[in-house]
């Protein structure tokens, strides 16, 4: 288990840190923008077909890997230190807020046409195996602040990705009654990701070994979220669309 110094507060730069850390979010906000999968779905020509199949896909990976993210979320938790329910408090309640959020994705990756089923019933993904392994580790054997590093990219840029998937959404004539889940992240994550960017500063105040754990936490996370997921997603895509 990672141990934990005592608090050694004022010793880090926090608002250093939050800017250093909204940085780290930005490189890999670019990283998406320039991959493959978002340029097959953000492109104004793309084919509506292999949109919608691809957020299907997206939304079903979301159903696979999102116990895992809750689970190990939790088992952070209880590592912190005893003395700051302060801390835990605000953590489990972002945490218990995010927890019906795969059956969320589920359901409108049924009203996609996906089997809720065979989703329940099959191994995850590779790819959602490989982002589950890593919050798991990081949250059982690793300083547990470094679940934070994982949480604020999340939260950070789901919003921006949800919301530029709205508008083009709404141009691909794309099923309304399957947009809860990007509608519902469009706005409620701008929040959580206020929520968090506080947490952290107070954290890395109270904290300053946590920084290091954080970023941390952030780098292992970047390396299996999004890119790796949502490639498989598109994967998936076009084979179903191939089959048809």
């Amino acid at each position: 288990m990672a141990m934990i110094s005592a608090p050694r507060p004022g010793t880090h730069t926090v608002t250093g840190f939050g800017a250093h850390l909204e940085g780290k979010t930005n490189g890999l906000l670019r990283e998406i923008e320039e991959s493959e999968v978002y340029q097959a779905v953000f492109d104004r020509h793309a084919d509506p077909r292999l949109v919608a199949a691809v957020i299907k896909y997206v939304l079903l990976e979301v159903f696979s890997y999102g116990p895992h993210v809750t689970e190990a979320t939790f088992t952070a938790i209880g590592r912190m230190p005893k003395d700051r329910a302060d801390l835990m408090q605000v953590m489990i309640n972002h945490d218990i807020e995010e927890a019906d959020h795969g059956e969320m994705a589920l359901k409108d990756f049924v009203k996609l046409g996906g089997d809720e089923q065979w989703a329940r019933r099959r191994r995850i993904t590779p790819a959602s195996f490989a982002m589950a392994a890593t919050v798991r580790l990081l949250a059982q054997h690793e300083n547990p602040f470094a679940y934070l590093g994982y949480m604020y990219p999340f939260e950070a840029l789901t919003p921006v990705l949800t919301e530029r998937a709205q508008r083009q959404l709404a141009a691909k004539a794309f099923p309304e009654s399957a947009k809860h889940f990007i509608d519902f992240h469009a706005t409620e994550d701008v929040a959580h990701a206020k929520v968090l960017r506080t947490l952290i500063e107070r954290c890395v105040r109270d904290f300053p070994e946590s920084a290091e754990a954080i970023g941390y936490g952030f780098d292992c996370f970047a390396s299996v979220y999004p890119l790796p997921i949502w490639n498989a997603a598109l994967r998936h895509a076009r084979e179903e669309l191939s089959s048809r």
